[in-house]
């Protein structure tokens, strides 16, 4: 008899996979915005610091993503799977955020 190779991931357990990088993203996109709002010596004591924190935030959320995108797919979750659309998801994000971080902070 052939066992199942899927192993349920808990509802907790999704719940904090799920909770987490939404969190990350959402101080990362407030960090982003604030770079295309600033005016004057607020945008380049801003600048000044934005391309480091936009690099280990960016790299936080990937690494995040890809080892829950691991998780998911070491747990036997479908390709289609809510955990492993959401790191997809927050792996576009993050790139496109320390993108346009890049893009305002230069002088």
């Amino acid at each position: 008899m052939k066992q199942n190779s899927v192993k349920r991931i808990s509802p907790v357990t999704q719940f904090v996979l799920l909770l987490s990088p939404v969190v990350m993203t959402c101080f990362f996109l407030v960090y982003a915005i604030a770079g295309w709002v600033v005016d004057g010596r607020e945008k380049f004591n801003w600048s000044v610091e934005a391309p480091s924190v936009a690099s280990w935030t960016g790299a936080g959320i990937i690494a995040y993503g890809v080892l829950v995108l691991l998780y998911a797919r070491w747990k036997g979750a479908a390709r289609y799977h809510v955990l492993i659309l959401s790191s997809w998801m927050h792996i576009v994000l993050a790139v496109l955020l320390t993108v346009s971080v890049f893009i305002a902070a230069k002088p």
